[in-house]
């Protein structure tokens, strides 16, 4: 099941707190409540320094991952309005130029909806969307302004085109790497350090410490879920939708039927 979606989430919750009481019961069993009683004071000790030290790290990694799921949004609207601007701006433009750019305009949207979406799920991206943005850019540069109103509006529709590029590029680069390997180790690794620590500790109420065990790795297991949510802003159940991309289409098609209507 993908972890990455929100029945995923609700297994990797329940399953960590499974996990850590059978850890805890496990314990229980192997050593005496006596035993266990005489690590209290040195166990509470070192649990609230890794404690500490692992919520201070996992706190950290989850802001940073929010941040790049605002980031990626972000992004996505910037591009998606470059996109539209050069569009629009190439009315001025004389055909057949401007049939070409809006032609490239609009495969570009397509091909980012029907496509590259998908494929970002995947941890990829769609390389004929790439060679489009690529065209976009050549075939402006390809044109010799002449009346002045192109020679005032050309700039700014290479300024935009370039923005749709740089725009393109941090979207890919967000959706292929997401979060660093190094950082899942940490994770993961002081997480079981953490609930691990919790068995060593002898309660007389069992069923308590098997309550408050299981919440202390539900709440990391939540927390790594957020990561996983955040951190990979194109994937899974919370992914940024196509919304921006979408209504490029539906002003690419309202232009074209205005083109048509005056025709």
């Amino acid at each position: 099941m993908d972890l990455g979606s929100y029945a995923g989430g609700a297994l990797l919750i329940v399953g960590s707190g499974l996990i850590a009481v059978a850890g805890l019961l496990f314990t229980r069993k192997i050593l005496s409540l006596d035993r266990l009683r005489a690590s209290h004071d040195v166990g509470g000790y070192l649990l609230s320094v890794v404690g500490t030290l692992y919520a201070v790290l996992l706190g950290l990694i989850v802001v940073d991952s929010m941040q790049k799921f605002q980031t990626a949004r972000e992004v996505t609207e910037r591009e998606a309005n470059a996109l539209a601007d050069v569009y629009i701006l190439a009315k001025c433009m004389p055909e057949p130029k401007r049939a070409e750019v809006r032609n490239i305009c609009l495969q570009y949207a397509n091909q980012v909806v029907n496509t590259e979406w998908d494929k970002m799920d995947q941890g990829t991206y769609c390389p004929i969307a790439r060679r489009l943005v690529i065209g976009l850019s050549q075939s402006l540069v390809d044109f010799e302004p002449v009346t002045e109103n192109q020679k005032a509006i050309y700039p700014q529709m290479i300024s935009d085109a370039s923005d749709v590029w740089q725009n393109r590029r941090s979207r890919t680069n967000m959706a292929v790497h997401g979060v660093p390997e190094v950082e899942w180790v940490t994770i993961i690794f002081g997480g079981i350090i953490t609930v691990f620590f919790t068995f060593f500790f002898g309660l007389e109420n069992l069923k308590l410490q098997i309550a408050m065990t299981a919440m202390v790795a539900m709440l990391i297991s939540l927390n790594i879920y957020l990561i996983l949510l955040f951190g990979y802003p194109f994937s899974g159940d919370l992914k940024i939708p196509t919304d921006a991309f979408r209504l490029n289409q539906g002003i690419f098609a309202d232009q074209l039927h205005k083109s048509d209507h005056i025709r």
